[in-house]
């Protein structure tokens, strides 16, 4: 069955899209709590803050200046569907700052991995594009994550991740698979972001922190491990502080 079409949806985004976002300018789309907490308390100038009031996330913040923060659900779907309803409402800038797990040895727990492309294993992006295209941010906005990280001295590592629908059949087959083509973790939202953001024609990408590892044959989860934690810390504070340097 061919998925991809050009056609008109019946279910528009725009019945979706909040009607007071015209200022921002960037948006960035996180899953976790206690990340969205650190990137609100680093702002003292909140415009906007509403809970439960856009499709695919659970609650947002918005600054007097321009920048918004999704908490979001995880995965594909509901991602896209943010996003959706987010560029309807008129913002041309994502960036999904999240988390992923290794399956390699060349990039460990609490690193910060910069995608450069990611493999579709999940079902959305293949409504935005067919199965030839490659998803990959935005040229523009993968050189100002990575100007950024130099400047404030942050080492991150850059390379291909994949993107599934799965968590619960992420194979030793698949990971020896993909890490042999230099990809370097698994996440479950960067090739639906991608491939929908060509698709409507806005800058996307995406900055994650390595939370734990498959690469190894067993799942070493690190989520609470403090060198994650303070990763993610920092990278809040420095994303809410210039994130105007992605614009």
């Amino acid at each position: 069955m061919k998925w991809f079409s050009n056609e008109e949806s019946i279910v528009k985004p725009e019945d979706f899209a909040p009607k007071d976002m015209g200022f921002v300018k960037l948006g960035i789309i996180l899953f976790v709590k206690r990340v969205y907490e650190w990137m609100k308390a680093a702002t003292p100038n909140i415009a906007l803050e509403r809970e439960e009031s856009i499709v695919g996330a659970k609650r947002f913040f918005a600054t007097e200046n321009g920048l918004a923060v999704f908490h979001a659900y995880f995965g594909a779907p509901a991602t896209a569907s943010l996003a959706e309803a987010l560029i309807a409402a008129g913002i041309k800038r994502l960036i999904i700052f999240g988390e992923a797990g290794s399956i390699s040895p060349e990039i460990n727990v609490g690193e910060i991995l910069v995608p450069t492309f990611a493999i579709r294993e999940e079902g959305t992006s293949y409504h935005y594009l067919p199965p030839g295209f490659e998803a990959k941010p935005s040229n523009n906005l993968l050189r100002k994550i990575k100007l950024l990280l130099s400047k404030k001295d942050i080492q991150y590592k850059v390379g291909g991740v994949w993107t599934t629908d799965a968590p619960f059949r992420e194979t030793m087959g698949k990971v020896l698979t993909y890490s042999e083509k230099g990809i370097l973790a698994v996440e479950m939202e960067c090739s639906a972001l991608f491939c929908l953001s060509n698709y409507r024609g806005i800058n996307s990408a995406a900055l994650l922190v390595i939370t734990d590892t498959l690469w190894e044959g067993i799942w070493k989860p690190a989520f609470k491990e403090q060198k994650v934690i303070d990763t993610e810390k920092k990278m809040s504070e420095i994303l809410m502080t210039h994130w105007n340097h992605l614009l």
